[in-house]
């Protein structure tokens, strides 16, 4: 009997059917999963992610603790360094012992606090009269608020306690209407001489000094027209401050102003002098010693602390595409959430996801040059098309969207539609001080002052 020219099909055993409808269950227990995780669950969700506004808030005070071990506090700001200290229970004064204060939650804004307190309709009377002082947009969580009672029990003062020394408060007039007023406890001001070795940061030298990390966000930003602290700061450096400290009671506050501050190393000798010729009235300005203005048109970087990772190379091979590209400005390395500043005021003309440069954003400068700020990973609140920005106003944050292979600002210049590099940048600085005689007469004794100074120099480990 001959065998049909066709084979024919073998049945399927039942093992193999089995196995079969095993696989296909885990396939659709996994698409399943996945589906939860990029479109339905809160925190990982895709839309979440890609949202700019919540990706806004990734760091927050608790991240901002975990990352501070590995960024220098400075580029955190010296708002961030004044909460921390708050928290730390270090740089403030104890505040008076109320059992009755509590704090806004991550969702609370006024309206609802109010409502949860018992003020029902007198709600919107109470938001009226704070916002004639403070607007109510500005409260942040955590910050403290009190609420007094009548002898009915019914609330009649609210009180808004954003620090320790300022209060705005509001109380209920006889008349029915509510009134708010500001209190400020006074502050003491001392000032203090300083000086320091650096040995490996400035951090670290500022904090063996036994000083506060919110100096070294004044010393970065005095000096941010001349010097780079990440690569302009050597080994042996020197630095010497005069400085206004505060203190509530017997324990400092924060920081005045820096009066006279000097940086001397490798990069060259430089000093900053405070003048505020108005006596009090206005903010004064920082002048060399022969009454040249500190602050110039263009800062020497956008970034408080960082690392060229690559210059301006017309010739440059480029890491992602592997050819040949022209790389039209200069990369810094920072870690992601690094804040980014304007480095001249400007204002807004572009900004938003492009596909090569992932969030980017565009400034027109007065002097006829356009900034450019590539792979941000969110822009700064409030930011938009159209705004004006002051020098050194954060416009953005360090991250890596786009064609990027890891966290970095790409900066580049562009004067009559061509990119510059911008280390050949020139800068006019601002005009000189005013009141020269009186002004020169200041700055003999304050440095003076600052030749006191002897820099604390580490002790060697034996």
């Amino acid at each position: 009997m001959t065998r049909p020219l066709i084979p024919q099909r073998r049945k399927r055993r039942p093992q193999q059917i089995r196995n079969s409808l095993g696989l296909g269950a885990l396939l659709v227990l996994l698409t399943v999963v996945n589906v939860y995780f990029f479109f339905f669950r809160k925190d990982t969700s895709v839309h979440n992610l890609m949202n700019p506004t919540l990706t806004s808030r990734s760091l927050t005070d608790t991240k901002l603790d975990t990352l501070h071990e590995s960024i220098p506090p400075s580029l955190l700001g010296a708002a961030y360094q004044e909460k921390k200290t708050d928290k730390d229970g270090k740089g403030e004064a104890g505040d008076d012992d109320d059992s009755l204060v509590k704090e806004f939650g991550p969702k609370d804004t006024l309206g609802s606090v109010l409502y949860r307190e018992n003020f029902g309709t007198d709600a919107g009377n109470i938001i009226a009269a704070i916002s004639k002082l403070v607007d109510p947009k500005l409260i942040r969580a955590g910050e403290n608020y009190a609420v007094a009672l009548d002898d009915e029990g019914s609330p009649d003062t609210f009180e808004y306690r954003p620090t320790k020394i300022l209060r705005y408060i509001v109380t209920k007039q006889a008349d029915g209407g509510w009134k708010a007023t500001k209190r400020e406890k006074p502050l003491e001001i001392k000032v203090s001489q300083v000086g320091g070795t650096v040995e490996s940061s400035l951090y670290g030298s500022i904090s063996k000094a036994g000083e506060y990390p919110a100096l070294v966000s004044l010393l970065v930003e005095l000096f941010a027209w001349d010097l780079n602290f990440y690569t302009d700061t050597h080994p042996g450096d020197q630095w010497k401050v005069v400085i206004e400290k505060k203190y509530l009671g017997d324990e400092f506050y924060r920081y005045g102003n820096v009066l006279a501050a000097e940086y001397s190393g490798k990069a060259g000798t430089f000093r900053g002098f405070y003048w505020n010729p108005t006596k009090g009235r206005g903010q004064g300005k920082y002048y060399d010693e022969k009454g040249q203005s500190l602050a110039r048109s263009m800062l020497k970087s956008p970034l408080r602390f960082v690392r060229i990772s690559s210059k301006f190379d017309l010739k440059r091979f480029h890491p992602v595409l592997h050819k040949i590209k022209a790389h039209l400005g200069v990369d810094y390395a920072a870690p992601v959430g690094t804040p980014v500043w304007a480095p001249a005021s400007g204002k807004v003309v572009d900004m938003g996801m492009k596909r090569g440069s992932g969030n980017t954003i565009v400034l027109s400068h007065p002097t006829g040059i356009q900034t450019k700020y590539y792979h941000l990973s969110r822009f700064a609140k409030g930011l938009k098309i159209g705004k004006r920005v002051a020098q050194k106003e954060v416009i953005g944050f360090v991250g890596t969207t786009g064609l990027s292979t890891g966290p970095h600002l790409h900066f580049s210049v562009v004067r009559n539609g061509h990119f510059i590099n911008p280390a050949s940048l020139g800068v006019t600085r601002e005009a000189s001080a005013p009141n020269r005689h009186a002004f020169l007469d200041m700055v003999r004794k304050r440095q003076a002052a600052l030749k006191s100074v002897t820099p604390l120099v580490a002790a060697k480990s034996p």
